[in-house]
């Protein structure tokens, strides 16, 4: 590996060795625990269960089989600009169709991927970074007692992949301002551009490099112009990534953007505000893990924006790891106030994989008061999941039931070369695992809330009976009926 300085990896201790290799197996240590010790089943056993999870998983099937020659993923029939991935985007999608190339594609394969995802990152850094081993037994202790890696690696959600980029990003964010070498500059733009179709919000993460500077830092023409190609090329990889992405229908942004006028758009927008804020201080908001990982992110911004000096020096003698640290976690919040949701998990999730990532930056810099803190809340965030067993109830159920097979979807039948995608997608307006899991790779799912003949889709599976002109009825069992389009011959 040419990026890696032959000098320092033979200068390292036989601990740090040993160490480095239990940081990368963590992942399957977290995995063994959580599935076999506290699930009692094997991850083979796993399926995904969650509407997000079925999601993902059909979808990278489709890709990883049919490769872009598959039908929509949408919800109401609302389509994308080009394409036909889904609400999540082709991102997230394409790094787990390139496992599934390699290692093919099973019910619980989006775990296995997470951790090999992983401990990839923990190569990275490893290699990457001479990290000493006061460092690496701080950044395993924190992995290993951090909440949402409890709770999310025995899942089929991408949190997972996300704290693994992040990790890469940390790490090579930290090399850079320790070495200032423009080509470390390139390889984290490019980086953060190819995260970006991962989650748009990564955007943010173009910011702290505007920030490297010899001299101190001043708010001169230099850093102006910067931050405008910053704002301008955001908005390119927003456009860009919006060209592939269906609608969300159901969405506060999509309410957002259809206000009626400004006088509209401001209430909506400052009502939505003033709920997710309310929502982030309300310690009775959410079921206590939830609550305690807002308080984290609120203590940790607090901390590093006292900590970063930016106010006493006026930006001249700042203390640019907390700075960075500040800068990422408040607009990742921001943005998570005014254009997101603060409740049902969902910025829990956003939020978990840069909290993590922005505790092992701290870690890498020294910065070991703060990180105590952020263990005492992963000590009470452990102890919170022992003292309500529900939440780890709540993540496992369902996850190893086998499901049955629907042999009614068998009959769906994929169309090569379509004249529409349509014709290989089916309408539901249940996403449960037994249908999702028996549908065949190569045919999109559409979530439909109406299902009528006003749809487009070649099928419609319902559980029950409906009454249409333009689909007729092909097969059925006790779960549910199944349509197919009415194709009018031509004369």
């Amino acid at each position: 590996m040419g990026i890696i300085r032959t000098h320092e990896i033979n200068t390292r201790s036989k601990t740090q060795w040993s160490l480095s290799l239990l940081l990368v197996a963590s992942p399957w240590i977290v995995l063994f625990i959580t599935t076999t010790l506290i699930a009692h089943h094997s991850v083979f056993q796993s399926v995904p269960c969650w509407s997000d999870e079925l999601g993902y998983w059909h979808e990278i099937l489709s890709f990883t089989r049919k490769g872009i020659d598959f039908g929509y993923y949408t919800m109401n029939e609302a389509l994308p600009a080009n394409l036909s991935f889904g609400t999540h985007g082709f991102g997230t999608v394409s790094v787990y169709a390139l496992f599934g190339k390699i290692f093919g594609w099973k019910a619980y394969s989006i775990i296995l991927a997470n951790g090999l995802f992983m401990s990839l990152a923990f190569i990275f850094i490893t290699l990457l970074l001479n990290i000493s081993t006061k460092k690496l037994l701080y950044i395993l202790f924190f992995y290993l007692t951090y909440t949402p890696v409890i709770l999310f690696t025995p899942t089929s959600m991408t949190e997972m992949l996300n704290v693994s980029v992040l990790l890469v990003y940390i790490g090579l964010l930290h090399y850079y301002f320790k070495k200032g070498e423009k080509k470390w500059l390139v390889v984290l733009i490019i980086l953060c551009t190819a995260i970006s179709f991962i989650r748009i919000i990564y955007i943010i993460l173009f910011l702290p490099l505007l920030f490297k500077r010899t001299n101190g830092f001043k708010f001169d023409l230099k850093f102006l112009v910067f931050f405008l190609l910053w704002i301008v090329f955001g908005c390119l990889l927003f456009i860009l990534n919006n060209l592939f992405v269906s609608p969300y229908p159901d969405s506060f942004l999509n309410d957002l953007l259809h206000s009626d006028g400004f006088t509209d758009f401001i209430s909506n927008f400052s009502t939505h505000f003033v709920e997710n804020t309310l929502n982030l201080i309300n310690p009775v908001s959410e079921n206590c893990i939830q609550v305690l990982q807002r308080y984290f992110l609120i203590c940790f911004i607090l901390i590093s924006f006292l900590k970063s000096n930016i106010i006493q020096s006026k930006f001249k003698k700042m203390d640019v790891e907390y700075f960075n640290v500040f800068l990422i976690l408040f607009l990742f919040v921001m943005i998570n106030i005014g254009g997101y949701d603060v409740f049902d998990w969902r910025d829990y999730r956003v939020l978990a994989p840069v909290l993590l990532g922005c505790s092992v930056y701290l870690i890498l810099n020294d910065k070991f008061s703060s990180v105590h803190i952020s263990l005492i809340f992963n000590f009470i965030g452990i102890l919170f999941l022992f003292l309500s067993p529900g939440i780890m109830e709540t993540f496992n159920k369902d996850r190893y039931i086998k499901p049955v097979e629907n042999t009614v979807l068998s009959h769906l039948e994929y169309t090569e070369h379509p004249v529409s995608r349509f014709e290989n997608t089916i309408a539901v307006k249940q996403f449960t695992t037994n249908i999702v899991l028996s549908i065949p790779a190569g045919t999109g799912i559409t979530f439909s809330e109406m299902l009528s003949d006003n749809l487009r889709s070649r099928y419609i599976y319902s559980a029950k009976i409906l009454k249409l002109s333009t689909y007729k009825l092909i097969d059925s069992n006790k779960s549910g009926y199944l349509y197919q389009k009415i194709v009018e011959k031509r004369q």
